[in-house]
């Protein structure tokens, strides 16, 4: 049932997203649509899921019966608007979209079509991993798939009590449109697939931005698919690290933002962007910030230009209220509870100090924003580091041999020659695009900083364009295939989890349990088989301070709940909280007081295992009346 109403409600979402762009943008291309499309389709699913969980009622049914609702409005709104025939028209045009790139690939040789291949292989071989293995990324593990576990166990996505501090106050658009795919199935499995349709909204945001180049359809599907292939895109498409699906809002947000037209469905789709962005990445904040004064100034223009201009300033008008209500919750709550919108990161702002656990400088390691002599130099440094950190995530070398070797030589072409062509405005876009993706708090590491590469494949298409002649053009086209596909070849070594795939040699090992026993951050197979085996509905998974990888406390079917109770007063208020809990299990700090108290009860607490790179000890309870 459960999958059942999951695959329902997605693809009415997806139905019903790509219904109402294509009323929207009827006339616009192809990818527009589609990139309309992706924005839609998550702006209507997170308001589903936020709205819920600000109020609460976060639940199976409310999420469905919400969602039916929506979409449904949204269907309607289009077929009303545009009319069956209209959209089946467009419909027809949107699916001969694969036959005419195909067509226009083979009529013209073109060689960066080869880029396709690793693009495709990401999203193979991510599915498999997302549906074969459960969770396993560092920090996914830490604090990404608590968040959206807690807002199924919860119903609600405010803070709550924990020792983990980024569970609180970080942005969670990720986590949230995850909630999607675990709370209708009620089941783990997909809870790493949300980012699977943002690794196509940034390609076809890049392949888009080509077009307005000048490229042809085959290079600019070409230079889309060799951003999935970056070894920062591919390696982390099956977690949920929330890079990518930043990334993309930010490249799309721009890429609107950018038009020289700038039309009402233009304005409202920016600021949905960028309202995703904000609600997916603190950057998003930052940038939002950053890119204000651009946005300013377009709305001025709008009013300058006379009456008629202004009464089409209710599209900006409807971007804002989007933008706000997709991405300010988080911030304001931070603001309401702490006093930072940035909790938890301690900063000091017009020279007063916004509090939080941790220093900035901490989570960025090294100051942030270039605050450390030698930074800019290291951040150059890890596009050319001669191997790369690929897992458990994507740091030096997270592009590959094709932006350092390529696309930042293009890059720099276009950005010294755009001033004395007609090119101005296409050029500085790109320049500007590049410079806002690295002011980020550390840019040296490459999964935060995917607009770049997306800004040198632009470029790249603006310097095949240029050379005119396909004497230049073929070879040029073959060398970013070249490097596209031996750089994925290359970051392979970033799939940890598939060499635990396959028949073992001893048949008692499962796929998992080997992967288990490479990441040593899990629990061990037979932790994990005691934890299916033993927990019931509703059984409570009590853990303290020492618990790092909070992840691994609940049921695959998330049918525990599992709760924050630290040793912070005294003795009897401590076990009176317990007690008052009922739990199950219990996870204290190893050699704590907490395991004293409870190893003072004989025979009522029974140790289970140590919980692994961790300071916790896992008890269960013996006695539920003691």
């Amino acid at each position: 049932m459960g999958w059942a109403l999951w695959a329902f409600g997605t693809l009415l979402a997806a139905g019903a997203a790509w219904a109402l762009s294509a009323s929207l943008l009827r006339e616009r291309p192809t990818l527009e649509r589609w990139m309309a499309a992706l924005l839609l389709g998550a702006a209507s699913v997170l308001t589903c899921v936020q709205g819920l969980g600000l109020v609460g009622w976060l639940t199976r049914t409310n999420l469905f019966l919400s969602a039916l609702v929506l979409h449904g409005a949204m269907l309607a709104w289009a077929v009303r608007r545009t009319g069956v025939a209209g959209l089946g028209a467009t419909l027809r045009s949107d699916l001969g979209a694969p036959l005419r790139l195909v067509r226009d690939i083979y009529q013209r040789r073109e060689l960066a079509a080869w880029a396709l291949l690793p693009a495709a292989c990401a999203f193979i071989l991510s599915g498999i991993i997302v549906w074969t293995f459960p969770s396993w990324a560092w920090d996914v593990v830490w604090y990404h798939t608590p968040k959206t576990n807690y807002a199924v166990q919860t119903g609600t996505i405010h803070w709550v009590p924990t020792s983990i501090w980024y569970l609180n106050g970080y942005p969670e658009a990720t986590e949230l449109l995850s909630v999607w795919n675990v709370l209708l199935p009620m089941d783990t499995r997909l809870d790493d697939l949300a980012q699977f349709p943002f690794a196509l909204l940034g390609a076809f945001t890049v392949g888009a931005w080509c077009r307005r180049a000048g490229a042809s359809i085959g290079l600019a599907a070409s230079l889309g698919a060799m951003w999935i292939a970056l070894p920062s895109v591919c390696l982390q498409l099956h977690t949920t690290h929330a890079d990518i699906t930043a990334a993309s809002f930010f490249l799309a947000g721009f890429y609107f933002l950018s038009s020289r037209e700038w039309s009402p469905v233009e304005r409202v789709l920016t600021l949905l962007a960028l309202g995703l962005y904000a609600d997916a990445k603190v950057t998003g904040l930052f940038h939002l910030l950053l890119l204000s004064p651009l946005l300013l100034l377009r709305v001025a223009l709008l009013a300058w230009r006379g009456r008629d201009e202004r009464g089409r300033l209710w599209p900006v008008a409807l971007g804002v209220v989007l933008l706000v209500w997709l991405g300010a919750p988080t911030y304001v709550e931070n603001l309401v509870r702490t006093g930072n919108p940035m909790w938890p990161a301690r900063m000091h702002v017009l020279g007063r100090e916004l509090p939080g656990p941790i220093a900035a400088e901490e989570i960025a390691r090294p100051p942030a924003f270039f605050g450390e002599p030698g930074a800019f130099e290291r951040m150059v440094s890890n596009w050319t580091a001669p191997e790369g950190l690929y897992w458990p995530d994507v740091r030096e070398r997270a592009y590959g041999w094709l932006f350092p070797y390529l696309l930042l030589p293009a890059l720099l072409w276009v950005g010294l020659t755009c001033l004395f062509t007609r090119e101005r405005f296409l050029g500085m876009s790109l320049v500007c695009l590049a410079a806002l993706a690295v002011v980020v708090p550390a840019a040296w590491w490459g999964r935060f900083t995917l607009g770049l590469p997306a800004a040198g494949l632009v470029a790249f298409a603006v310097l095949h364009r240029q050379l005119r002649t396909p004497y230049a053009q073929v070879p040029l086209s073959a060398l970013a295939a070249f490097l596209s596909v031996a750089s994925y070849a290359k970051a392979s070594v970033g799939y940890q989890v598939l060499p635990t795939l396959g028949r073992p040699a001893d048949p008692a090992r499962s796929a998992q349990g080997r992967l288990r026993e490479h990441m040593n951050w899990l629990w061990t197979p037979q932790a994990v088989r005691l934890r299916e085996q033993v927990l019931r509905p509703g059984d409570v998974v009590a853990y303290d301070d020492s618990t790092s990888f909070l992840g691994e406390y609940w049921t695959y079917d998330l049918r525990n709940r599992v709760e924050y109770v630290n040793h912070e007063g005294g003795d009897e208020d401590y076990l009176a909280r317990l007690r008052a809990l009922h739990p199950r299990w219990v996870s204290v700090r190893r050699g704590g007081r907490a395991e004293m108290l409870l190893l003072q009860r004989h025979g009522v607490f029974e140790r289970l295992f140590d919980c692994p790179i961790s300071d916790a000890v896992m008890y269960a309870v013996t006695q539920p009346d003691w």
